[in-house]
């Protein structure tokens, strides 16, 4: 175990000498924009170099010949050099809290740079609240997870931004099909997503039939077989034509929207379909992803109680209720989501036994967390040690003795030998 351990540490070295290499490579680059000399045209020559924007709104200019620089220094072509350019000059004129965050260490430059570019079409003020928004999670948040808020934020910091580019991406549908010569084909295609939610439910009751009847193929292949029943129906289906396809609207409200004397009036949605999420959708463009849909509108659930049952079983209100407060896994950095998880018994449930009842109340809020099937087994192995000290409260231990505590999503590695009396987080993910 000394060995597994010294092993462990020089993982983490690594990681850190990684990090801390890409983290000076941006740096540099921002040194290259910097001290590049301020261009000196030459009077009437097509040649010269000119003065050109080093990025977005409110990122400087720079001389239009440093991306040449940059590249034959780093090996790079000019354009793969210009989006170096242009995501620094971004990052620390339009994201100054990520910026520090990647100077910190607390995040990776490449997930930086995703975070610039897809604000760059934002005004500098709109970045910048972007940036504001996502300072807490940086180091605490896989970049899964914040990659979802990260597009929900952006729709929010620009409504019309976010309109005009939906339209543009439903002028560019397209549906390709290529013959492989093997009997089979690749389809790739951009549809609208409201029709893409509607085949999917198609597909999904066409599989759920195909199950009941014995199929026993993997669900991808199952799926692939729906499909090529949609196009070629030759089948008879004995469960009837389905109705409307249903969908549950999930909407998440930061707490800045109960702010009675806010002025921001842009409200965003998230839809979660059976498939998966399906992303930030402005509420006004709802009745367009979802009019050919039935939907289930769900009872208001009170995250801060701790309902309980004697059985090992859990009901769909506890069930509902726990992937409400948890939507992904609550093991550390975990991107699985809550939706699709095992839920597991952090103490373990204690069946009855003859002349000793199972103590009750087992399964409750307070005694459960969402956990991928991988996850579980590790922990129900005992290679992972799990406790709750409190609802929502997840810490961990490796068998090498190094800790971790997850809550509302984030986690945060324990240094060896501290203990929290408070345990209590009162950072919330909104």
């Amino acid at each position: 175990m000394t060995r597994f351990r010294a092993a462990s540490d020089r993982l983490v070295d690594a990681d850190t000498a990684v990090r801390r290499a890409e983290a000076d490579r941006l740096l540099a680059v921002a040194g290259m924009i910097d001290t590049y000399p301020a261009p000196e045209p030459m009077v009437d020559s097509p040649a010269a170099e000119r003065t050109v924007s080093a990025g977005a709104e409110g990122a400087g200019s720079v001389g239009e010949f440093v991306a040449l620089e940059v590249g034959a220094l780093l090996h790079l072509s000019e354009p793969a050099a210009w989006s170096l350019v242009h995501d620094v000059a971004n990052l620390r004129s339009r994201h100054p809290r990520l910026w520090a965050a990647v100077a910190d260490l607390r995040v990776e430059a490449w997930q930086a740079r995703k975070v610039a570019l897809a604000a760059e079409e934002l005004s500098a003020e709109a970045a910048r609240w972007v940036d504001k928004k996502l300072e807490a999670v940086w180091g605490v948040v896989p970049w899964p997870r914040i990659r979802r808020r990260l597009q929900g934020l952006v729709v929010r910091a620009d409504a019309d931004l976010a309109r005009r580019k939906a339209e543009i991406a439903r002028r560019d549908r397209f549906l390709s099909i290529r013959h492989l010569g093997d009997s089979t084909s690749v389809l790739t295609a951009r549809i609208d997503t409201a029709a893409a939610l509607t085949l999917e439910a198609e597909i999904t009751r066409i599989t759920t039939r195909m199950r009941k009847d014995g199929a026993q193929e993997p669900l991808p292949v199952l799926a692939a077989r729906a499909l090529e029943e949609i196009a070629t129906p030759t089948t008879e289906d004995t469960t009837g034509t389905p109705g409307l396809p249903l969908a549950d609207v999930v909407v998440h409200i930061a707490a800045e929207a109960l702010d009675t004397a806010a002025t921001d009036a842009t409200n965003v949605a998230r839809v979660l379909a059976r498939g998966g999420d399906v992303g930030p959708v402005l509420v006004d463009q709802l009745a367009d992803l979802l009019g050919h849909h039935r939907i289930r509108v769900l009872p208001v659930t009170d995250l801060a109680g701790d309902p309980s049952v004697d059985a090992y079983e859990i009901p769909d209100r506890i069930r509902r209720q726990l992937a409400i407060r948890e939507d992904s896994s609550v093991f550390p950095y975990s991107t699985s989501r809550s939706r699709t998880a095992d839920l597991d018994h952090t103490v373990a449930y204690r069946r009855s036994t003859p002349g000793s009842p199972a103590p009750p109340g087992q399964t409750r809020i307070s005694n459960l967390g969402p956990l991928s099937r991988r996850e579980h087994r590790a922990k129900t192995a005992g290679i992972w040690k799990l406790s709750q000290p409190e609802p929502g409260v997840y810490e961990w231990t490796n068998r090498t003795g190094r800790r971790w505590r997850v809550s509302r999503g984030r986690t945060v590695r324990i240094p060896d030998g501290v203990r929290y009396r408070n345990r209590r987080i009162d950072i919330f993910f909104a």
